[in-house]
């Protein structure tokens, strides 16, 4: 408990006393989970395969036969719905029939003034009329209900008339005609369109009903079929509601898990996420986001978990769904396609060429779709010329090349048009904008009805079935909206969530320096820090909450836990701040904190604090949300949070600046402070994560899984016209090599050190085609994980602009002198490149691969050549060059040595020969002295 933080041990005793039940939902919860994580008695839920989920499917679909009534041009006073769709369901006390959908009730009321003599009238009421007479809401009048004045009551008057109300905000009202339309077989159609939202005149914006999902499809109680209940889940279950806030646990963000490099992390992550889910009463999970960071300024860059990299996000993707399917909820997979900017999202055509669309972009698709993915929303953007959920083109790849079994949904109001055939399965959330041009109101019955004939509307019906069959939602649904208010009230946050959340930010984080080795501090014997920056301690955002001015807060801000947007959850007073860590922390420990939330401390206070300070520690951030891109990479202060950095700095040598990022960000202070961690937005536990590396309680493992630019020049921006081309081709991140980074992909420090035996490459079978083998040794004094990465450079022909990832294995922990086994398999597939030829548009080319083994891009331990076939001309010539100037120098040293061998005996005899020659003429010399 001593470790908790505060404000979460407080939250905690309260839930228990106050709300006892929420509560014990959340240890239920995160115990099932963690019980199954460890292999005890739990078993993971298991989706039934394809095949017989459809033919489940085609057996449900043959029993929906019976019309229903389309009531369309709706709308209640401030709102406007547009049409509905509502089935029969039984009689009123009087007899007459009632009709209804999701919390939409349409009756006969014989007397709905309390009057016996009073007209008759067919009414649309938000009340279930089901044993009533007149009057359901009890005011003695029906001018709140929308209603038509008739005396038949055997059954609704099909064809278009005036209604009693008017619609608009203030003076701007208007009188909308309501039409009645009977829809054969109309129960297919349900399926098919999303409910659940409304459009206010007095915001100009949408609003989704009290208790219901973010997405929505009815229950149809005839069949038993379950409504579908899907919810935003970039960080966690969506706090739609200011009701729900601290009642669910706010994850570390979807960037920081690419963080991690870790698939194992990633599952546990998706069982954890996968289970609150479930115990909140949804059944389909709105995730993962698997777009790639090609602009980096992205404003959604922190939901989309592979970074610039399509084999760093297709290794997690895969535990990501099946960690989340595991708990019997589905996954959908976004965004179907190219859709890797905000600006002109609704309206830009993002272009690209197969080759670059194969090799980069699909690939993370295609891994969600090999682990199991229900279902692919696709986006708002164009793809060359045509919008997303409208393109015949790539919802074909999708299906035809990547193998997709499950249902396409539309991203809100993304939809452009009836397009069934062209493959979209289901519009959400079928909504119209209130204008009256039917926009977000394409998969409108009628419409399909006359647009579409019976196959095309029976193939999307049964591909949406297939799905709830695939996860036994017949048998498994907690509630049907708008009936989920206990659901969403539950408690399900749990020791066991917030331990890992916790565990999941401090392994997301990035040492980018550790100068001196100023980290880990040493508790014991660290008196006092200092902690600065306005992002040390900022508080939670909660767009649900009314501000001063009256008006909601803006749906897109996110903070420095959550980005902003459809994404977004808020842990209000759960969240723990880097503040509130490194108090939490030094209370422990007898350790002062000094600390300024701003960037403008007094430049004295400064001064003086930070020199007497043991360490000081800057806390810096940006944030972003879904909607717009960022309009810079630098971080939130501008120049007043780098005259802080650069003036703690100068005061204390030991100054470390940790940054809160949901993306690349620019950091001109790095060559000025000693320490440098990185978090990708960590979510409710965020401060925690950070205490943990900056104490050494967990090592440094994080990897990024970006490159972090030089300059603003060193990526690319957003495109800003209808055209977005995609002319830099597979030149993305570390693959431009125009571009510098002042941190390269896959970087990141520990405090240890590792070496590495020389590779050797091993015999395989297929799928593999090479089998490289090394071990790791732990060289340092600390306790940590290795991460080691393989780069392949490809033979010429690939394309390729440079070496890229095709591989990485995170060691357990390793002590000092420990080592441990890495093996790489290599497969035909990671050895191919796109060239629209055989083995279904991959092709292995003939030739030279080299494997480069190291900690980050561009910095390799070892390099082994992979020859496929026979290697290429270039690479043979550049070996027979090298070969023949070695064996040469071989040579001459051997013909040195040989003519050094036969000359010397030549050279002894000869200064033989002239000492003899010298000592006979002395000897002369010296017979002619005695003569004389």
């Amino acid at each position: 408990v001593g470790s908790w933080h505060s404000k979460s041990f407080a939250h905690c005793m309260l839930g228990r006393e106050v709300g006892g039940m929420r509560a014990h939902s959340g240890w239920v919860v995160g115990t099932v989970a963690v019980l199954r994580l460890s292999g005890v008695f739990v078993q993971a839920f298991e989706p039934l395969p394809w095949d017989e989920a459809y033919e489940k499917a085609e057996e449900t679909l043959s029993k929906m036969t019976i019309p229903l009534l389309e009531v369309s041009g709706l709308c209640k006073r401030q709102f406007h719905i547009n049409s509905l769709l509502l089935q029969p369901i039984g009689t009123t006390a009087s007899g007459a029939p009632y009709y209804g959908t999701f919390g939409h009730y349409f009756y006969y009321d014989a007397s709905c003034d309390g009057n016996p003599y009073a007209e008759g009238r067919w009414v649309l009421s938000d009340t279930n009329p089901a044993g009533k007479y007149g009057d359901m809401d009890s005011d003695g009048q029906c001018a709140d209900e929308v209603y038509t004045t008739t005396g038949n009551s055997s059954g609704p008057v099909l064809g278009t008339y005036n209604w009693s109300v008017s619609c608009g905000e203030d003076g701007n009202m208007t009188e909308i005609p309501v039409t009645l339309r009977s829809i054969p077989e109309g129960e297919k159609f349900l399926l098919l369109r999303g409910l659940g939202w409304r459009f206010s005149y007095k915001t100009q914006f949408y609003v989704y009903d009290k208790w219901v999902y973010i997405g929505n499809t009815p229950a149809i109680p005839r069949l038993g079929v379950p409504s579908l209940n899907m919810q935003d889940a970039a960080g966690g279950f969506r706090t739609s509601y200011p009701d729900i806030v601290e009642t669910v646990t706010v994850w570390p963000s979807l960037l920081c898990m690419g963080a991690t490099w870790d698939p194992s992390l990633v599952y546990r992550f998706g069982v954890n996420l996968g289970s609150e889910f479930k115990a909140k009463g949804a059944n389909g999970i709105l995730g993962p986001s698997l777009n790639l960071h090609r602009v980096a300024r992205n404003g959604r860059n922190f939901e989309y978990m592979g970074g610039e990299d399509p084999h760093l996000g297709s290794i997690l993707a895969k535990p990501y769904v099946q960690g989340v399917q595991s708990e019997g909820v589905f996954a959908v997979a976004k965004h179907w396609i190219f859709n890797e900017q905000e600006t002109n999202r609704g309206t830009e055509s993002s272009n690209v060429d197969d080759k670059v669309a194969f090799e980069l972009y699909l690939a993370p698709f295609q891994a969600a779709v090999d682990a199991g993915a229900s279902a692919i929303m696709c986006s708002y953007n164009r793809e060359g010329g045509k919008y997303s959920c409208s393109n015949p083109y790539y919802l074909g790849i999708l299906r035809n090349k990547l193998g997709f079994k499950g249902f396409v949904q539309s991203d809100w109001w993304a939809s452009h048009d009836s397009s069934l055939v062209e493959g979209l399965d289901q519009e959400m959330p079928g909504t119209s904008s209130g204008d009256f041009d039917e926009h977000g109101e394409y998969f409108r019955a009628s419409l399909l009805e006359q647009l579409h004939n019976k196959t095309a509307v029976d193939l999307a019906a049964k591909r949406v079935l297939a799905v709830m069959h695939r996860f036994n939602l017949f048998q498994t649904n907690i509630c049907t909206p708008p009936d989920c208010e206990k659901a969403f009230q539950s408690y399900v946050v749990s020791p066991a969530s917030l331990a890992l959340a916790r565990e999941l930010a401090a392994k997301s984080v990035v040492m980018l320096k550790n100068e001196g080795g100023v980290l880990p501090l040493d508790a014991t014997k660290t008196k006092s820090i200092l902690v600065l920056g306005a992002a040390s301690n900022a508080p939670p955002y909660d767009p649900n909450r009314i501000g001063p001015d009256g008006n909601p807060g803006v749906w897109n801000i996110g903070d420095y836990y959550s980005g902003g947007g459809s994404g977004h959850v808020t842990a209000g007073n759960s969240t723990v701040t880097p503040l509130d860590g490194l108090k939490a922390h030094a209370a422990l420990h007898g350790i002062e904190v000094i600390s300024d939330e701003t960037n403008t401390p007094d430049a004295a206070w400064l001064e003086e604090n930070a020199k007497k300070a043991d360490a000081v520690i800057v806390v810096a951030g940006a944030i972003s949300g879904e909607g717009e891109d960022r309009k810079n990479l630098s971080l939130d202060g501008g120049a007043d949070l780098e005259q802080l950095i650069q003036r703690a700095a100068a005061a204390n040598p030991k100054t470390i600046v940790l940054v809160e990022a949901p993306g690349a960000v620019l950091l001109p202070w790095k060559d000025e402070v000693a320490g440098i961690l990185m978090m990708f937005l960590g979510g409710q536990e965020a401060g925690n994560g950070f205490v943990d590396i900056i104490y050494g309680d967990t090592p440094p493992q994080g990897r990024l899984p970006l490159s972090l630019p030089l300059t603003e020049y060193d990526s690319i921006a957003p495109g800003l016209g209808d055209d977005v081309p995609y002319s830099e081709g597979l030149q993305i991140g570390y693959r431009n090599t125009n571009f510098q980074a002042a941190y390269p992909f896959g970087f990141g420090l520990t405090y240890t050190t590792f070496s590495y035996s020389k590779a050797i490459l091993e015999n395989c079978t297929k799928p593999c085609i090479a089998k490289i083998r090394t071990t790791v040794t732990n060289t340092g004094n600390g306790t940590a994980p290795a991460v080691l990465q393989l780069y392949l450079s490809m033979p010429m022909v690939a394309g390729q602009p440079t070496e890229i990832l095709k591989g990485f294995q995170k060691t357990s922990d390793l002590a000092p002198n420990a080592s441990e086994d890495l093996v790489f398999d290599l497969t035909e597939k990671d050895m191919s490149y796109w060239s629209g030829g055989d083995f279904e548009g991959w092709s292995m080319a003939p030739g030279s691969y080299f494997a480069n083994l190291g900690e980050h891009y561009g910095e390799y331990q070892h390099k082994l050549m992979i020859c496929h076939l026979h290697c290429d001309q270039s690479t043979k010539l550049h070996i027979f060059f090298w070969l023949f100037l070695s064996l040469a120098f071989v040579l001459c040293i051997v013909a040195g040595l040989f003519g050094y061998i036969l000359q010397n005996p030549n050279k002894q005899r000869i200064k033989r020969k002239r000492d003899r020659e010298a000592q006979e003429e002395l000897l002369e010399a010296a017979d002619s002295s005695s003569s004389d």
